[in-house]
């Protein structure tokens, strides 16, 4: 049998190595298309990879939404199910509106740095995390508890011997 100090610093060792994959993921995704750019050098080129930057965050944060809103109509609590809905749909809007008013300072205003664009803004970035992990805390609570395997093993004994 393995020793449970090893078995638990194998898995926090994952994590954190899920955890850090996630922003290297997105920086050669960047490296790349910001090196293609600077290859291709070209005028069109360059607004595509700027479109696409400002894009981004807009673009994660409503594929969480709308990915959260299709689990959540099974949800076991029906109150818990309408705020997570409500909470869902608001923060999808407002990724709409910030991605459209970026849109627009980006074809008006061409040449503004990355702070200036609102879905770079820690406003923006902090409150849909904070929506995601609240609404992942609440449904958490309410959710019946899973299952592990031995117990599922236990009550197919169980039911096997009746």
């Amino acid at each position: 049998m393995e020793d449970k100090f090893t078995r638990y610093t194998k898995l926090y060792i994952l994590i954190f190595l899920l955890f850090l994959s996630i922003p290297v993921i997105f920086a050669l995704i960047i490296g790349t298309f910001y090196g293609f750019s600077k290859i291709v050098s070209s005028a069109p080129v360059d607004i595509v990879f700027e479109l696409f930057i400002i894009t981004i965050p807009p673009a994660i944060f409503s594929s969480a939404y709308i990915i959260f809103f299709r689990r959540t109509r099974l949800h076991p609590v029906k109150a818990i199910r309408i705020i997570s809905m409500a909470l869902f749909l608001v923060g999808l809007i407002c990724c709409l509106i910030v991605l459209v008013m970026d849109m627009v300072s980006f074809f008006k205003y061409r040449g503004l740095d990355v702070n200036d664009f609102k879905c770079f803004g820690v406003l923006f970035l902090a409150s849909n995390i904070g929506a995601l992990f609240l609404i992942a805390i609440l449904q958490a609570f309410t959710t019946n508890k899973e299952q592990d395997w031995l117990e599922k093993r236990r009550g197919r004994d169980i039911s096997s011997l009746n």
